[in-house]
């Protein structure tokens, strides 16, 4: 698993290319691209075998097999768009959890509710919730304590879903460890993943980096989560990471001007907070990102763009193709590293130069954006100095802003020095734990920013001896010995 915020050509191309050697290939899908999926992406025969290589890697990965062959994802009860968001449509109590990679002692059921798009929408979407073996237990009826979790990137189409991915998407790295802490976690997949049509028919397009939509998804499902079960907490914390990390901060900003009875507080592990800002960081090359969000933008202001004013007739080939392929962030990235390999600079100029300095693109970034903006209740948020996917300069911006305009905020600030995107919340695993912890016990918090950085003086060891980023994917062990 993992994250890449808006963008890693940077997207790790670099890496990426440096290992592209012969790996392991034996999954249990084999999927090929086409010669004419080929020739029309105008893309090499090394490139499609990246592709395939991945795709192949993906499709292994669905746990239930594809969203858009599974009841659960396509029969929607009709008229969803009747309901107001946070309404349930559907509760699978039961998951069998054997075709997942999940940890020992969880269980997992499957909920579908009404949610908002950033135009206003209303759509339906879907989550998943993980229970714990041995729950904690809050207020006087001895409740759940509820989590809203927001997962980072893991692409912009329906077989995208965390739900129906074997390990959640982001395994240990958050829900797992939040369920085996004894609380409750509800997950949405965002709407367009997972669930990508409505009950008339209608396709729901994925808004990627529209944060405003995705706080509503995690909103929406936490209040559909407690209607589908009595023994949730009404109160909730929010957590996040990546993209993940930027909703969760949307929903404190939402938190400012419509408060949601029972939310006690949000963690925003390296968030994504400002597009603009992290493209002049990372530079030009992070625009080709954009591939992901170009269809969500022309979604939210369809009767203003086309798709064709943001990618060039190049993007527009890729875009088809992942489309086609339901491509997620393995084949989105084995794609990139392909087309840099190549050596072709034209094959990667994806976007449109003009649509970056265009009115609405700033309208966009005013109105999505995180940062400098009001927040209602506490925000604890996560920065690894070492960050290559969210630039710590880019989080430190955003905290900074929201504190000179917003001198009360409640806002607390960590950094974890020479610490990666995703193990930042290892490293901090302890910190946000127990600070959940103590927001669910309804302990006073301070007013005001506070920001702290965790170095050398905080380790027994070296910072270089620490293991870096995680190494390692869940897979099914299929022999005695592998689990002995």
């Amino acid at each position: 698993m993992r994250s890449h915020a808006l963008l890693a050509t940077v997207f790790h191309l670099t890496l990426a290319v440096a290992q592209l050697n012969p790996q392991t290939d034996t999954w249990n899908s084999t999927y090929k691209l086409t010669t004419a999926q080929i020739n029309a992406a105008n893309i090499s025969s090394l490139t499609a075998s990246l592709v395939d290589l991945a795709a192949d890697f993906e499709q292994t990965n669905w746990a239930t097999g594809s969203v858009l062959q599974d009841p659960f994802y396509t029969d929607i009860p009709s008229p969803a768009s009747g309901f107001p968001p946070g309404s349930l449509l559907k509760t699978q109590q039961f998951v069998n959890t054997s075709t997942y990679t999940l940890a020992p002692t969880l269980a997992l059921s499957r909920i579908l509710f009404v949610t908002e798009s950033l135009n206003g929408t209303y759509v339906p979407a879907s989550a998943y919730i993980l229970w714990p073996r041995l729950p904690l237990a809050h207020g006087p009826q001895g409740n759940i304590p509820l989590v809203g979790w927001g997962h980072g990137t893991s692409g912009f189409l329906p077989e995208c879903a965390p739900s129906h991915i074997r390990n959640l998407w982001y395994q240990f790295s958050g829900p797992y460890t939040l369920a085996l802490s004894g609380y409750a976690v509800v997950a949405p997949d965002y709407a367009g993943l997972g669930v990508n049509r409505n009950a008339n028919g209608k396709v729901v397009v994925s808004q990627p980096f529209a944060f405003p939509s995705a706080a509503n998804d995690i909103i929406n499902a936490v209040k559909a989560a407690q209607a589908a079960f009595s023994n949730l907490s009404k109160d909730f914390v929010v957590v996040g990471h990546s993209l993940g990390g930027g909703a969760a901060w949307g929903v404190a900003q939402k938190m400012a001007s419509s408060p949601v009875p029972g939310y006690l507080g949000t963690v925003a592990g390296s968030p994504v907070t400002n597009l603009t800002l992290q493209i002049q960081v990372q530079g030009p090359e992070s625009e080709i990102g954009f591939i992901e969000a170009a269809r969500g933008f022309v979604s939210a202001y369809s009767n203003r763009i086309q798709l064709s004013d943001i990618l060039t007739p190049q993007g527009i080939r890729l875009l088809n193709l992942l489309e086609e392929v339901q491509g997620c962030n393995s084949v989105i990235d084995n794609l990139l590293a392909g087309l840099a390999a190549e050596g072709d600079p034209a094959k990667l100029l994806i976007t449109n130069d003009t649509f970056f300095s265009s009115d609405l693109y700033t309208e966009w970034i005013d109105t999505t954006s995180n940062g400098g903006k009001a927040i209602g209740g506490p925000l604890l948020v996560l920065q690894g100095t070492s960050d290559t996917t969210v630039p710590e300069v880019v989080t430190t911006t955003a905290v900074n802003q929201t504190c000179e305009i917003y001198s009360d905020s409640s806002l607390e600030y960590l950094r974890f020095q020479d610490v990666e995107h995703v193990p930042v919340m290892y490293a901090s695993q302890r910190i946000w734990l127990q600070w959940i912890a103590d927001r669910f016990a309804h302990k006073p918090v301070n007013k005001g920013c506070q920001q702290q950085t965790y170095g050398q003086s905080s380790a027994p060891r070296p910072l270089q001896d620490y293991q870096g980023n995680l190494n390692y994917f869940l897979e099914y062990a299929n022999q005695v010995y592998q689990t002995a």
